[in-house]
């Protein structure tokens, strides 16, 4: 057995304040058992209660989103706040399955992130949003791979606005992907690759301002994570 401690309603407005002009991210509604302790403590959902507060907004970043009302949903659009979805998250926890179709047909913009450690791999969570949708409505094409990989290089819930796409005046932040790959051979060289076939393991150069950061040398990033976990496990 265990309990469910609340943050207290009046460090809210505090924190919303403190973050004026950055990025702020919270986790809202991740699982049944935190809307049920966030109405016992204050009679309503967490996002209405961070609503009341002065929370949300075009800086907010709602993290999970996946158990909310359609009042939380119009909530959520009407004050321009950004949701991250974490599907494999959510799936590895067996938290359930969020009405991101319905967020996205009301408007609010989505993105995707790993908040575990059990998959880290953007490909794979893009895939899984619309994987999951699917399973839920009964249908394929829920989301379309363009939908998709718009919210996979969406950085402004980052605080960067200039990133995310090849344009003058933005960042030279590039990823290029093996479209020829046991994964991605045949499949079209397009968003659809992208989304529906590559995967962490299909990214070949990594360009950050213009400088290269990775070669595609998968094996010493994963020497490396192991070096620096085995460090912190001694």
């Amino acid at each position: 057995m265990h309990s469910v401690r609340a943050v207290p309603a009046d460090q809210l407005g505090v924190v919303a304040a403190a973050a004026t002009g950055r990025p702020l991210h919270v986790h809202v509604s991740e699982q049944v058992a935190e809307n049920e302790g966030c109405r016992a403590a204050y009679g309503t959902t967490p996002t209405a209660l961070l609503a009341d507060h002065g929370v949300l907004g075009p800086t907010t970043t709602a993290v999970h989103a996946t158990h909310l009302t359609d009042a939380d949903v119009a909530l959520l659009a009407g004050s321009g706040t950004t949701v991250a979805l974490c599907p494999t998250t959510e799936r590895d926890l067996g938290d359930g399955v969020g009405p991101s179709r319905r967020l996205a047909d009301a408007g609010v913009p989505l993105v995707v992130g790993s908040d575990s450690h059990a998959v880290v791999d953007p490909f794979e969570e893009l895939r899984t949003l619309e994987l999951d949708q699917r399973a839920a409505h009964q249908r394929r094409g829920v989301f379309a791979a363009a939908e998709l990989l718009a919210a996979g290089l969406d950085h402004r819930c980052l605080g960067v606005a200039d990133a995310g796409r090849i344009a003058v005046g933005c960042r030279a932040d590039l990823v290029t992907v093996d479209a020829a790959g046991p994964r991605t051979a045949g499949t079209g060289a397009d968003e659809h690759t992208a989304v529906f076939a590559a995967a962490a393991a299909d990214v070949r150069t990594v360009v950050v301002e213009g400088r290269v950061v990775f070669d595609g040398d998968h094996g010493a990033v994963g020497r490396e994570l192991a070096a620096v976990v085995e460090e912190v496990w001694r």
